[in-house]
């Protein structure tokens, strides 16, 4: 049986409140607090009020919910979860079926705010999570993503989180099923590929940023180059391990998994950039460019600072890493390689993904398509 716990109201009294000695005097104007210890641990919070008899109000009503968590177990048989408790259980279940880290840090980063978005909203337990709480929560996410994407992604692990909560009996209703869908229109999913001339400028502005030290403008140099040739994502080209670099008759092959989806991805490279790769001297043998003693949210942070000293530098407005994959992928579909080939070169799980975003540059689908409605005449 739930156990309903004692709850105790003191004062923090101000520095000159001539009560400050006595945590429970009623009569002053100082803020009070609720202070109680359940299941070994102990809890306090603001009660919200600087009045005695507010104060009270708030703790019965704290007391209600054990009331109500203690109904709840001797129906079910099973005492009701915390917000924090879920929390704790859901990314165990993440780290126990290998999720990689950067979804990990996401997961993670994503129920700390629900947390502190509950611990405002004075929610202990998951059982007191409403639809109207999940969507007045929503509204603030726009404060961390200026993205729909990244809106979506957020709310695709909401989801998750609510669907392992419900399978594992901590709620009896999943709210998060009835959050509407974030709309995203084919606009979104234009992507903004460099062009070959802005890839060239950029490697000539490398030698020029003064305030990137010369063995470091070469790995920085090597490091572009091998996202432009190979369509590897900056943490997929940072933590590039040299067994992953294989020669392959006169070629070189990337032979890797993506860290973001486990696909395995294998492309062969030019001769030229293999062997500048081999040249490369690293602290770890093991990677081209990672230490190995950082997160690799860091190594990319540290990388992602360079690219932006260059891009400033060759006058590049709104560079990013991503746009050397994007110029990789658009390069081989505006030569007419199959679409189907470069999802699986880019290392997408389905070819949808790869048509949502590249659609425009299928010159060979788009040959098809009007060589079939020519023949249809």
């Amino acid at each position: 049986m739930t156990e309903i716990p004692s709850i105790d109201i003191f004062v923090r009294h101000a520095a000159d409140c001539p009560h400050r000695d006595n945590e429970h005097w009623k009569r002053c104007r100082c803020r009070k607090h609720l202070r109680w210890t359940w299941q070994g641990k102990q809890h306090r919070k603001t009660a919200k009020t600087r009045s005695w008899e507010a104060a009270e109000r708030a703790k019965r009503e704290q007391e209600f919910k054990y009331e109500d968590a203690q109904r709840e177990t001797l129906t079910e048989n099973k005492p009701p979860s915390t917000v924090e408790e879920a929390v704790k259980a859901f990314l165990a279940e993440k780290r126990g079926g290998r999720s990689a880290p950067p979804t990990l840090g996401k997961y993670k980063l994503t129920l700390d705010r629900l947390q502190e978005f509950c611990d405002r909203q004075n929610i202990q337990f998951m059982r007191e999570i409403r639809l109207e709480h999940l969507s007045a929560w929503r509204e603030e996410w726009s404060k961390y993503y200026s993205s729909k994407f990244a809106l979506r992604n957020n709310q695709s692990r909401v989801r998750h989180f609510f669907r392992y909560a419900q399978n594992a009996g901590m709620i009896l209703q999943n709210p998060a099923t009835s959050l509407s869908t974030i709309k995203i229109t084919d606009e979104d999913f234009e992507v903004d590929p460099f062009s070959e001339a802005e890839f060239r400028r950029i490697l000539k502005a490398i030698p020029k940023c003064e305030e990137i030290g010369e063995p470091i403008r070469d790995r920085v140099k090597l490091l572009m180059q091998l996202q432009r040739w190979s369509g590897l994502s900056m943490v997929d080209a940072v933590c590039l391990e040299k067994t992953e670099l294989v020669k392959t008759g006169k070629y070189f092959r990337i032979d890797t998994t993506r860290r973001k989806t486990g696909v395995r991805v294998s492309n062969v490279i030019p001769r030229w950039l293999g062997q500048e790769l081999l040249k490369i001297k690293n602290v770890n043998q093991q990677y081209f460019f990672w230490s190995g003693e950082s997160s690799t949210k860091s190594a990319c942070s540290v990388y992602d600072k360079l690219y932006r000293s260059v891009f400033n530098r060759a006058k590049i407005s709104h560079g990013g890493s991503h746009r050397l994959r994007h110029l990789f992928a658009v390069s081989l579909l505006e030569k007419g390689v199959d679409i189907r080939i470069v999802s699986r070169a880019l290392g997408h799980k389905s070819v949808t993904i790869t048509e949502r975003y590249y659609a425009k540059w299928n010159l060979k689908q788009q040959s098809t398509l009007e060589q079939s409605l020519a023949k249809a005449w």
